[in-house]
């Protein structure tokens, strides 16, 4: 492979190399990649540049394969350099998307295939074109030329790359950004199985290459790419409820301290992962008979003990890092993501071994939490034009929200959280909100009246606008699923199947299994 040249092939570099002001702060010698330093945003830190002339600023990196390409591939780089790289994943990994990738893509054919494949679809999202339910089973259609355009890109990118990979001639580090890329571009298609399915490849790429490697395996490998599979896992794992043999992220230790936000969301998604785990087991333990709970009780409230204190030492880990005032509106959007997933995690965890679903109601005040801090997380993915980006990979504040909807049964609270979560990126990582908000609200239909004809809602704001009541122990859903049906005509049509739970007096477990029809509700957004 060949050696970059030191100085054409940094991002935006200048002859001045004066370097980011984060950078003279720290007195560390800048890599002047642009938009933002990579020794800035690898660690979490924000990166400043003084403001030039615009004469002055380069506005593309020189590139090896931009000179050479049609004006439409042209423009999809272009769009990637200016918008979708900055936008896909908000400050905390700004050094992967607008830096590694821009670097690489500079003399990999493969991966500059894939890039501006992403970029078309990012323009333009396949997934906002679907309907919302339709987009819980099958991917969107594909109708027109510039996505035709973009998957003959993915197609030529794919070729490429695993013709590379069947020879033994790939990097490990290019097959790994190819295949991050290649799952961006099946999740902007809605294509969430197809997406996954690249995860188990590349996850056993990853496994084999880090068993030969070690740690002598490129820095950019350990530093940003494994730890952003290991995240990429842990929503595979909340998706699927079930371990499989594809390569599961463990547990980061817990430091003395953090170092960047980085490291304490890392941490932060393996406690997820734990959660997931004793969750899922916690749920076959309810349907174990009276005398089979009584046996496994104990070890599950071992688990759970274990968890929470993993959570508060996480906590103090990330109040020592990033002082958190009392006022929630005193936190950055990065720090407000994070603590908006630990506090919907902590509630689940300490909720989990509780049969009967009238447990939440003790933890409002946390509910109340989560919401104080969704403006400043919302607000920290919007692009300069004040609007949200239309796809993230990491996956933002939709779990917490979902919690919060799902299971806080304040009818206020559930309805804002509802809310914040249509002013979210549509789509995040393997979560699309549009389809999950519309699917939530229906559930909070149910459980508020179950007499509710579902056709009879025009849209989302019908259910929105009900004044809603708090829905007694037996009326609460605790986990719901989405089945296909033909109908009449040979059409799909969704069923929504769920599950209602709670614990009868002679300590057996009640469960009533029910199925809705799915009604086509008009989309506001």
């Amino acid at each position: 492979m060949t050696t970059p040249r030191k100085e054409s092939g940094r991002v935006g570099s200048t002859k001045s190399r004066t370097g980011c002001d984060t950078c003279k702060i720290r007195r560390v010698r800048c890599g002047e990649e642009r938009p933002f330093c990579l020794r800035c945003t690898s660690t979490g830190r924000r990166c400043f540049y003084r403001v030039q002339p615009a004469a002055s600023v380069p506005n593309l990196p020189q590139l090896d394969n931009y000179g050479q390409s049609s004006h439409p591939e042209r423009r999809a780089f272009e769009y990637y350099f200016h918008q979708a790289g900055p936008a896909l994943s908000g400050i905390l990994d700004l050094g992967f998307w607008s830096g590694s990738v821009l670097q690489i893509c500079r003399l990999e054919p493969a991966v500059w295939d894939a890039v501006i494949a992403l970029s078309a679809l990012y323009e333009r999202p396949p997934v906002h074109e679907a309907r919302p339910f339709s987009l819980l089973k099958s991917p969107a259609a594909v109708r027109h030329s510039y996505h035709h355009d973009a998957l003959v890109w993915y197609s030529r990118s794919l070729a490429a790359l695993r013709q590379r990979i069947e020879s033994g001639m790939a990097d490990f580090t290019v097959s790994m950004i190819g295949c991050i890329l290649f799952i961006a571009i099946e999740l902007l298609q809605g294509n969430r199985n197809a997406a996954m399915t690249l995860y188990q490849q590349g996850a056993q790429i990853m496994s084999s290459g880090m068993e030969a490697g070690g740690q002598t395996a490129p820095s950019l490998l350990l530093s940003t790419i494994k730890p952003l599979f290991q995240r990429l896992g842990t929503w595979v794992l909340v998706i699927r409820g079930v371990r499989d043999d594809s390569w599961i992220p463990g547990l980061d230790s817990m430091t003395e301290q953090f170092t960047s936000l980085g490291e304490a969301r890392n941490v932060l998604c393996g406690l997820v992962a734990e959660f997931k785990v004793l969750n899922t087991d916690v749920k076959d333990h309810w349907h174990e008979g009276i005398d089979d709970r009584l046996q496994d009780s104990p070890a599950l409230i071992l688990r759970q003990n274990h968890l929470l204190q993993q959570l508060q030492v996480w906590y103090e880990l990330l109040t020592s890092l990033q002082p958190i005032q009392p006022s929630t509106g005193d936190v950055d959007g990065a720090t407000a993501t994070l603590l908006m997933t630990y506090l919907s995690i902590l509630v689940e965890t300490r909720a989990c071994l509780d049969p009967s679903q009238t447990t939440f109601d003790q933890y409002e005040a946390e509910f109340i939490r989560i919401l104080g801090y969704a403006p400043a997380a919302i607000a920290s993915t919007c692009n300069p034009d004040g609007r949200q980006p239309s796809f993230t990979f990491e996956m933002g504040i939709y779990l917490p929200l979902f919690i919060t909807a799902l299971k806080c049964r304040a009818p206020l609270l559930r309805r804002q959280a509802l809310r914040f979560l249509l002013q979210a990126p549509v789509v995040q990582g393997l979560y699309m909100c549009t389809p999950t908000s519309r699917l939530v609200a229906i559930l909070i239909a149910l459980e508020e009246d179950s007499t509710i004809s579902l056709d009879d809602v025009a849209s989302l704001e019908d259910l929105l606008g009900r004044p809603g009541r708090i829905p007694t122990a037996r009326e609460r859903i605790d986990g719901f699923m989405v089945s296909s049906q033909e109908d009449e005509n040979g059409d799909p049509q969704p069923w929504l199947n769920y599950t209602l739970r709670d614990l009868n007096i002679d300590g057996s477990i009640w469960i009533s299994q029910r199925s809705v029809r799915l009604p086509a509700l008009a989309n506001t957004q």
